[in-house]
């Protein structure tokens, strides 16, 4: 019986993409390189890679070979992030409501993310939307040794809150919190309102798909 909700970051619970265009966007500019398109979409398709294909994707071969620049980039980048996110990061639609509800029920909470170089923005972000002491675990690419898509991140949320696999399922947006959740041996829900759509995810052959984190309550008592 499910009893662990094991939740993607950005894109899922919250709503992030406004404060990273504008962090990119800061970023690039201070180090006389070009913008992000202005067309969101085409922005999001560069933002929802990994963050270091992200910056090799922004600046110049060249560039990219020097360390030194990439690192102070990267901190350009964290420093922009850091004037931004509290203003511009919001919870995605309804998700409050669900994992208010879900703690309600007894269910165990995680975040299991990518982040790296933004990882310590996490915890004040869900204290400041009221969601913080509602979460039991985070995990983060700090933690562990390989990002999703392997299952490791996921394995290791389950591990430390005592949990088999057969117990979680692991809600995302992306192609790669469904592959790594498949591998980990657990329930997929691909969610389609964050940074991939319906049609990228539906190659994955998630066990469920929803466009409204509300669906994900009907599992409480009636898993797939």
């Amino acid at each position: 019986m499910l009893s662990t909700f094991l939740f993607d970051l950005d894109g899922t619970l919250l709503d992030s993409k406004k404060p990273f265009i504008i962090a990119y966007n800061r970023a690039l500019a201070k180090n006389g390189l070009p913008p992000l398109p202005a067309d969101e979409s085409s922005a999001i398709r560069i933002l929802r890679q990994p963050a270091d294909k992200i910056i090799m994707d922004l600046i110049d071969e060249k560039k990219a070979l020097d360390q030194r620049f990439v690192e102070a980039f990267t901190e350009d980048l964290r420093e922009a992030y850091g004037e931004v996110y509290e203003s511009h990061t919001s919870l995605s639609p309804f998700a409050k409501e669900v994992i208010v509800a879900l703690k309600s029920n007894s269910q165990k909470i995680g975040i299991v993310t990518s982040r790296y170089s933004f990882a310590d923005y996490i915890v004040p972000a869900l204290n400041q939307m009221g969601v913080g002491k509602h979460i039991d675990i985070i995990v983060t690419s700090q933690d562990v040794a390989s990002t999703k898509p392997s299952p490791e991140p996921f394995l290791l949320a389950a591990e430390k809150l005592n949990r088999g696999p057969e117990e979680c399922v692991v809600i995302g947006d992306s192609p790669e919190d469904i592959l790594a959740g498949k591998a980990a041996g657990m329930l997929t829900i691909a969610y389609t309102g964050g940074f991939y759509g319906i049609e990228e995810l539906s190659r994955y052959n998630s066990d469920l798909m929803i466009d409204d984190l509300r669906k994900l309550l009907a599992l409480v008592n009636n898993p797939l």
